[in-house]
């Protein structure tokens, strides 16, 4: 009886764990991209995975200035994809910069892989602003 009821126990737990193989498991994709004005410049990160027919946005994180914390200024992310002449905006923020941001997207900002999508980060100290864009391929 002992032997049937550690099968049966064996089986049940054997059927409830499941295992994510490395092949299952999804794969960050990390850009970045750089913009300069002047001496003013920044960079954005932009991570997502891709599953399911879209690419999925993770996070964004930015730096400006010639040095992290130096110049308060804006960034503003704009996350976009283009399907023949139309674009569609998935996300967008503006936000108060003193060197650094992280933008965190809710969990259904996504792109179509079928689609041409795009990742811009406008920086802007009042004096001077650029653009770093990244694509979403």
């Amino acid at each position: 009886m002992k032997t049937v009821v550690k099968a049966g126990l064996a089986a049940m737990l054997a059927g409830a764990t499941v295992l994510v193989t490395p092949a299952q498991a999804a794969t960050i994709v990390q850009r970045t991209a750089v913009c300069h004005a002047g001496g003013y410049g920044g960079t954005f990160t932009l991570r997502y995975d891709t599953s399911g027919g879209y690419h999925r946005i993770v996070s964004g994180y930015t730096t400006s200035g010639p040095y992290i914390g130096d110049v308060a200024g804006k960034v503003s992310l704009r996350i976009s994809y283009r399907t023949g002449s139309t674009t569609q905006t998935v996300y967008s923020q503006s936000a108060p910069t003193t060197g650094s941001t992280t933008f965190t997207m809710p969990s259904t900002t996504a792109v179509p892989v079928t689609s041409e999508g795009t990742a811009a980060a406008t920086f802007d100290n009042g004096t001077d602003s650029c653009v770093a864009t990244v694509l979403i391929r």
